[in-house]
C-alpha cells in the first residue's frame, strides 16, 4: 500500500500525478498477499490529480529542493485553513520525519482531515494507517472502509487492497466476487511490473475458489463499475 516519492518523479509529473499513497510521500514497503494479509505499508501508487499551483506548489518546489523544513512552513498555514491537498502533504512530512519530528500520531490526523474532504491519497494512507496500526488503534474494518473508499475513486492500490480483504474475509464478509472484480479493477489500473504480476497471483488464487458462474459475475460487476469521485470540499478549518 504504498505511493510514489516526489523525489523520484520531476516537478511536472509530480504535479500531474498523484504523488504519494505511501503514506503519502514515504512508505514503499508494503506488499500485502492473501497469505500475510496487512503485515505491511504501502505500494507505490501514481494517480492522476488535478495539478497543484501557487503555495502548495512552492511547498512541493521546497521539497524536491529537500529544503523539508520550508515545505512544511508552507504547507502548515494551508492545511489548518482546511486544505486537503496540504493536510495530505503535511501529513506525509510528519508520516516521514522530514522537515519536521516525525509523528505517526499527527500524520494520522493530517490524513484523516483531508481524507473527509474527499482526498483519495489521504483515505488510502488512512485505510494503511488502521491496517497496521501506525498512530492510531489497529482495525481491519476501519482499514475496509477507507480502502473502499479510495478504491471508489479509482486508486489501484486501494482496489488491491481492499480486494485481498474480501479475499480473507477480514475487515469485511468474505466475499471471492467482490474479490476478484477488485483485483481486476487494480489490474487494469496498475502499470505494468512488480505490483500488477501480484495482482495477477491473487487473482490465480481467488479465481481457484470460483465457480463460472462467480467468475463471470464478478466480470460483469468489473464492467459496469464506475469511479465514483468524491467533491473535494477544503477551504474551511479543520474540525
Amino acid at each position: 500500500m504504498a505511493s510514489v516519492n516526489p523525489e523520484q518523479v520531476d516537478k511536472t509529473e509530480f504535479e500531474n500525478r498523484t504523488a504519494p499513497a505511501t503514506k503519502s510521500m514515504r512508505y514503499e514497503r508494503t506488499k500485502v498477499n492473501l497469505w500475510n494479509l496487512l503485515g505491511a505499508a504501502l505500494v507505490a501508487t501514481g494517480f492522476a490529480v488535478p495539478a497543484v499551483s501557487g503555495p502548495l506548489e512552492d511547498g512541493v518546489d521546497a521539497y524536491h529542493d529537500r529544503a523539508f523544513a520550508k515545505a512544511a512552513a508552507i504547507w502548515q498555514p494551508l492545511a489548518d485553513k482546511g486544505d486537503p491537498a496540504a493536510q495530505y502533504l503535511l501529513g506525509t512530512l510528519y508520516a516521514e520525519g522530514k522537515g519536521v519530528e516525525r509523528n505517526d500520531a499527527t500524520a494520522f490526523m493530517w490524513f484523516q482531515r483531508a481524507a473527509n474532504q474527499g482526498e483519495a491519497r489521504a483515505q488510502y494512507n488512512l485505510g494503511v494507517s488502521y491496517a497496521e496500526g501506525d498512530g492510531v488503534q489497529k482495525s481491519e474494518t476501519d482499514a475496509a472502509k477507507w480502502f473502499q473508499r479510495a478504491a471508489n475513486q479509482g486508486m489501484a492500490f486501494a482496489q488491491l487492497n481492499l480486494a485481498l480483504l474480501y479475499a480473507a474475509g477480514k475487515g469485511v464478509p468474505q466475499d471471492n466476487i467482490e474479490a476478484f472484480k477488485w483485483l481486476l479493477l487494480a489490474f487494469s489500473g496498475l502499470p505494468p511490473g512488480g505490483a500488477r504480476s501480484d495482482v495477477a497471483q491473487a487473482m490465480t488464487d481467488v479465481a481457484a475458489k470460483m465457480t463460472r458462474d462467480e467468475l463471470d459475475e464478478a466480470k460483469r460487476r468489473e464492467h459496469f463499475w464506475k469511479v465514483q469521485p468524491e467533491q473535494k470540499i477544503g477551504g474551511s478549518a479543520p474540525k
